[in-house]
């Protein structure tokens, strides 16, 4: 008697078996903007993975939910039923799930913000977006901070989006203009009026408020953020600026929050 070996799916990737990879790939390329990683795994636009497995006999993907995150959850829904797939019942409470073409349920969880696909300019905060919050001081007063490697790839990823992108922080330490350096944006630091330097920013620049997204964590943002249109907050921010921010990330600040955020911008474009 012979042993079949199934290969194990990527970390984090369900698996889902199909009768026919490519098929099951266009769809979900077409339909929710996941895009190939190799002959049989997919990610999609908020970095889900998904490995595709052929099977010639048994059940297919008719027993498995996929929650795939999607920017609007309505335009993904058209998309789906556009490219073969098809309403399925409403399961979950009422919550309606899609069938994809091997029957496998599909549960569309938005992630997105109205409009964001506008958006001209990303306004960072330094302290507590880019960084953890924490300082680190040293024998001799010298003060550094602890930034993540991951936004920085999400500082490129936007950047190729054709979105400009600037930090503007009331932080008078060097750090900021170094990071910033790193990272090719420009800066403003030590500013002590946000809401005057965001209009004063935006007027420079030639880009209405309304198509400025404002990414800030505490409670020194809260009147900036007020005059952006999109307004994004990390998912340790201040309650009352949680309460304004129209999108909270999954990261907590200075843990991925712009790397989360150019997957958004990402998926609104798709």
């Amino acid at each position: 008697m012979t042993a079949t070996f199934f290969p194990a799916p990527a970390p984090g990737a369900p698996l889902l078996l199909v009768r026919d990879i490519a098929k099951s790939r266009s769809f979900y390329e077409k339909a929710l903007g996941y895009a190939p990683s190799g002959e049989t795994l997919l990610t999609g636009p908020f970095g889900q993975g998904l490995r595709l497995m052929a099977v010639a006999d048994g059940p297919t993907g008719g027993c498995l939910v996929l929650c795939v995150r999607v920017a609007d959850r309505d335009r993904a829904a058209r998309a789906v039923m556009e490219h073969g797939g098809g309403r399925g019942e409403n399961w979950l409470d009422g919550t309606p799930l899609y069938v994809g073409p091997d029957g496998e349920l599909i549960l569309l969880e938005e992630r997105g913000l109205p409009g964001v696909e506008r958006v001209r300019l990303v306004v960072y905060d330094f302290d507590g977006v880019m960084t953890d919050n924490r300082v680190f001081v040293d024998q001799d007063g010298r003060e550094a901070v602890a930034a993540n490697r991951s936004d920085g790839l999400g500082v490129g990823i936007i950047a190729r989006l054709g979105i400009d992108q600037c930090i503007l922080s009331t932080e008078t330490n060097p750090v900021v203009a170094a990071r910033a350096a790193k990272l090719g944006l420009d800066a403003e630091s030590g500013v002590a009026d946000k809401p005057a330097a965001l209009a004063a920013l935006a007027a420079r620049r030639g880009v209405a408020l309304a198509d400025i997204l404002y990414v800030g964590n505490d409670v020194n943002d809260a009147e900036a953020m007020a005059l952006a249109g999109f307004r994004v907050a990390p998912a340790d921010a201040h309650p009352s600026i949680l309460a304004l921010a129209g999108y909270v990330t999954n990261a907590r600040g200075g843990h991925g929050v712009i790397r989360e955020l150019a997957d958004l911008l990402t998926a609104s474009r798709c």
